[in-house]
């Protein structure tokens, strides 16, 4: 077989895995959507290499959808590392026109977000409470694996610390509420906030005053699946709406 016979024939097999997820996708309604909507949002940046969402597992291309495409909103991207690499709101800041802030407390990643983003870009990290704490910082091997010390879940750090290349330092960092941020940032209500800080998720969220933000549509790492982070949305006025690879995508009921 040529080497084009062989292209055509792997492109042919993508759409057909494609069709096969799109068709499995339309009744799964478990956590099992999770890895579905990775391998969609995967396949079908291969087959569209100009395809413009940049997220990681497709947060971004689902969160659009639950938002009609809308023009003109409004983000916080909690932990956005470079503001590049798989992140969850560059597409609406490059294709819808939003704009927001993002947060990362390593200064390297932050001066290269400043550098390719035109939103807001602030350097700390987001905690429960305002302060300075300890925070792990990933030097080689999965840099995108930060975070702080005392909320950093312990089975996600031993499988980051594996890695051969693995370096790292402990630092101390500035905290913030989230709360604050939003606040003090211009975007009190934002239409979408991506919450992704290798464990300290849950105690942000707990400590979060809702009645204060109108936010519409989350996505929240919940890579092992806490029931706490569902019971503290729908407390507080969210459906869940989807999974998406480590994320639960949760959309306001009465949203605006």
């Amino acid at each position: 077989m040529t080497p084009e016979k062989r292209i055509e024939a792997a492109k042919l097999e993508l759409v057909q895995a494609r069709t096969e997820i799109a068709r499995t996708l339309r009744t799964e309604r478990s956590r099992r959507r999770a890895p579905l909507n990775r391998q969609f949002h995967e396949v079908t940046r291969m087959l569209m290499p100009g395809d413009p969402y940049s997220s990681q597992a497709g947060q971004d291309r689902i969160v659009d959808s639950l938002l009609a495409g809308k023009t003109g909103g409004t983000f916080a991207d909690i932990g956005g590392y470079d503001g590049v690499t798989g992140s969850n709101t560059l597409f609406f800041e490059r294709h819808r026109g939003w704009t927001g802030l993002l947060v990362e407390p390593v200064a390297a990643q932050l001066e290269r977000a400043r550098v390719a983003r035109s939103c807001a870009c602030v350097g700390c990290a987001v905690s429960a409470e305002a302060g300075e704490a300890e925070f792990i910082e990933v030097r080689e091997g999965f840099r995108q694996m930060s975070g702080l010390a005392a909320s950093y879940d312990p089975d996600i750090l031993a499988e980051v610390r594996k890695d051969s290349r693995h370096k790292e330092e402990t630092v101390t960092v500035e905290t913030r509420t989230l709360s604050d941020i939003l606040t003090e940032g211009g975007v009190p209500d934002p239409d979408y906030v991506s919450l992704d800080i290798e464990g300290g998720e849950l105690p942000v969220l707990e400590s979060f005053p809702f009645d204060k933000h109108d936010v519409t549509a989350w996505s929240i790492e919940n890579t092992r699946g806490l029931p706490r982070v569902a019971e503290i949305m729908r407390d507080n006025g969210y459906s869940l709406a989807d999974f998406c690879g480590p994320d639960e995508i949760y959309l306001k009921r009465q949203s605006r």
